[in-house]
Parts: structure tokens; C-alpha cells; sequence
């Protein structure tokens, strides 16, 4: 009978023979190079190839008490719970947890992850959308601003030519990775600013002076600035420039993206420079730039106009995610014209 030799056994072999860089052992072994890494670092520490001992788990019954526990830990949503902390925090192995929710009827399966809006604001959003029901007219005059990541990963096609698609994988890799700062308006979008490392309060202050001269020769007579309310916007040293240079502001309500027409626009540029194929660090930002280049006044038109629209769907709504498309609203045009 043939004894199987563990890997591990092998590299320390190799190992006490003088052989310490790890992508040798890797390639002779035939483990990955993270793998020889650990070993190396195991046996340099006085490790050996011997498994260790683990204390023999007691194996509880499956009682109605433990089954119950077992789904509370499922199904919270406080926090997301994965199998091996169901099973630690049930004193069971993850393996019984995992049998017990199939049994049950539970599927491990990707899930949608945007933010759940409570109660409160949806009623914050209610409020907004019935305020700027009635400015309508504001609408041409506030300046949209947000940013937006692009990575190589998410700038290859989603879909390849292929008559055997289950045959088909991905290289796994997120590649390069830049920020845009953009801002737009009924007048056109203002110049992009990409960046790459993490936004900071002062690099956006900084980001947002370098636009304000260009804005404020389109709108001389004064325009209305908006940002959501995630952190970086929230610092101390944005919202005191914000308050001294800019008399007119609009309180965008927290967690909604679907009501911001920058948002569509991010979502179009995505797409366009994905069609690019951008290989390199200096080719995404090109193509980034040069699509950019296409958001004028008549693009960002019909984003624009559907603010009216927008906010009527959020007030049917009560409130709640709306879903905006150019399709949806030539829908809803149609609709108003065979009413």
C-alpha cells in the first residue's frame, strides 16, 4: 500500500536540505507561493510538518432549542453572520449549522446589497421631494457634485463572444484603480478631476476651489451647490467653506443616489469607457477624460428634466427607491400623451 507524502512533509524536507526560497519549494511541491511562504515561515520558527491536535469537539444534539438559535443567527440583519460564526456562536461545528439551515429551507446565496432605508428617511426624502415639488425652477441652477471610482476590473467587458460560455473565466485581478471628482449642471459638466489616491477633506476643498471660478462665470447671478452627506463631505473644514462661499445650498437627503442625475451620468460613463478596453493606468484616465468630454448641456438635458418627474415618483413613493431610466421617462411620456 502506497503512503501519501503531505505537501507540507515535503517542504520541510526540501527545507532541512538548505532549500529555503519559497518559489522553488512552491514549484516543487506543486503548492502556491503564499502556501510555501507559510511553511517557510513555520519551519523557521521551529515548526515541524506534524498536524496539530485539535480537542475533539463535543457533538450536541439536534434539539429543537439549538435549531432555533441557529436560524435567529441567520436571519439577523444586524449584522451578517457567515457559517463558521453561526456555528462558534452556537458552539457547534459550522458544518452541523450550515445542514441545519438547508434543512430549513435556507440557500447560501449572493444577496442585494444596498442600504435598507428606515423609516426616518424615507420620511426625510418625502419631505425633500414635496419641498422641491414646489421649485420646480431650481432645478436649472443647482450644481450637482459627487464622486465616482473606475477600476480595471470594472472597465472589461461583462460579456466576451463565446460558444461555450460555462467554459469561460475571468483573470481575477482588480488591476489599477483612479477617483473622479465631477459636477454638473443644466449648463454642462465642469471639468473632471481624477485622482488616485483616497479623497480627503482637504483634497476636496481643494477640488471643489479649482471649480468654483468656472461655475460662478456660468451663473453670475448665483447657483446652488449640492454633495450628498457621506463622511468626507461632512468634515469640518468642507462645511465651513461650503457656508462662507456659497450662500445657496441644498440639504440632499442621506442615502439617495437614485434621485441624483449624476448618478445616471456616472453610470453611462462606466459603460463607454468600458468599451475601451483601457490597458493601462494612463489609458483609463484618457478614456475617462474623453467621454467626460461628451456630457454638454444637451446630454445632461433630459437628466435634468426628469427632476420634476423624479421627485413626483419619490412622493408616490412615500418615500421609498424609485428607479429612473431615459427609458422609463419616454414610457412615462407616452403614457401622458395616450392618456
Amino acid at each position: 500500500m502506497e503512503i501519501e507524502i503531505s505537501s507540507k512533509t515535503k517542504a520541510k524536507v526540501l527545507f532541512d536540505s538548505g532549500k529555503t526560497s519559497a518559489k522553488q519549494i512552491a514549484k516543487q511541491v506543486k503548492v502556491s507561493d503564499r502556501t510555501a511562504y507559510r511553511y517557510l515561515a513555520e519551519f523557521k520558527e521551529g515548526g515541524t510538518d506534524k498536524r496539530k491536535k485539535y480537542k475533539k469537539r463535543n457533538c450536541p444534539k439536534r434539539t429543537s432549542k439549538l435549531q432555533k438559535k441557529v436560524m435567529q443567527k441567520a436571519k439577523d440583519r444586524q449584522k451578517i453572520w457567515s457559517t463558521r460564526e453561526i456555528g462558534n456562536a452556537c458552539g457547534i461545528s459550522h458544518t452541523l449549522a450550515r445542514n441545519v439551515m438547508i434543512e430549513k429551507g435556507l440557500k447560501y446565496q449572493s444577496y442585494s446589497k444596498q442600504i435598507k432605508l428606515t423609516d426616518q428617511i424615507k420620511r426625510e426624502r418625502l419631505e425633500f421631494a414635496r419641498k422641491m415639488k414646489a421649485k420646480e425652477s431650481d432645478w436649472g441652477f443647482i450644481i450637482f457634485t459627487d464622486e465616482c471610482s473606475f477600476s480595471q476590473q470594472d472597465t472589461k467587458p461583462k460579456k466576451v463572444w463565446t460558444d461555450t460560455p460555462d467554459k469561460e473565466e475571468g483573470t481575477g485581478t482588480h488591476g489599477f484603480k483612479v477617483h473622479c471628482w465631477g459636477a454638473i449642471s443644466a449648463m454642462g459638466a465642469f471639468p473632471i478631476q481624477i485622482f488616485e489616491e483616497n479623497l480627503k477633506a482637504i483634497d476636496l476643498k481643494k477640488k471643489i476651489e479649482r471649480t468654483l471660478p468656472s461655475i460662478k462665470r456660468l451663473y453670475p447671478d448665483g447657483f446652488i451647490f449640492q454633495q450628498d452627506s457621506s463622511g468626507v463631505h461632512r468634515a469640518e473644514i468642507i462645511t465651513n467653506f461650503i457656508d462662507e462661499k456659497m450662500p445657496y445650498k441644498i440639504k440632499w437627503p442621506s442615502y439617495s443616489p437614485d434621485i441624483s442625475p449624476l448618478e445616471n451620468v456616472w453610470s453611462w460613463l462606466k459603460k463607454e469607457v468600458a468599451k475601451d478596453c483601457p490597458k493601462t493606468l494612463r489609458a483609463l484616465k484618457d478614456s475617462i477624460k474623453r467621454h467626460w468630454r461628451r456630457v454638454t448641456s444637451d446630454f445632461l438635458a433630459p437628466y435634468i428634466d426628469s427632476m420634476p418627474q423624479r421627485m413626483k415618483m419619490l412622493i408616490e413613493n412615500k418615500g421609498g427607491k424609485i428607479t429612473y431610466s431615459l427609458e422609463s421617462e419616454f414610457c412615462h411620456s407616452l403614457s401622458l400623451i395616450f392618456s
